[in-house]
């Protein structure tokens, strides 16, 4: 096969930016626990998440003429693509509960949870806020 036979093709090499994602989150958690007997022990807990996410505005370097020209159908413009990751949501929970020894090494359990969830910067799923409740019980063997 010679040279000639061979179809040029033009290889374009790659251009890359560096941009930064900021994170920052913010928790407080407050436990309590309550030995009201021998055989009960209470115990709560309330906690506040508050964060935040962004990446900064991506800015790429200048595309040359030549491949503007080859590649005129292409769009190499990052616009919005800053905005995908933004994240701005706040997290309230609290948790009651309560162990009863029923004899030794074996325990009655039963908890309440309660979240609320506030997404400040619905994007891909939409708006995730919302809030659960949960009730469990069981009973606890300890080895």
């Amino acid at each position: 096969m010679s040279v000639d036979s061979i179809a040029y093709v033009k290889h374009f090499g790659s251009l890359y930016t560096m941009e930064d994602y900021t994170t920052t989150s913010h928790n407080v958690f407050v436990n309590a626990n309550y030995v009201a007997s021998e055989k009960v022990n209470l115990f709560g807990t309330v906690g506040f998440t508050k964060a935040t996410a962004e990446l900064d505005e991506i800015v790429m370097p200048a595309v040359t003429t030549e491949i503007e020209n080859s590649l005129s159908h292409q769009d190499f413009t990052f616009e919005e693509a800053h905005t995908y990751s933004d994240l701005d949501y706040t997290i309230l929970r609290f948790t009651l509960g309560g162990e009863y020894t029923i004899a030794p090494n074996v325990v009655w359990t039963a908890d309440f949870d309660y979240a609320d969830l506030t997404d400040d910067q619905p994007w891909v799923y939409g708006d995730e806020s919302g809030s659960y409740f949960v009730v469990r019980s069981g009973v606890r063997f300890d080895f």
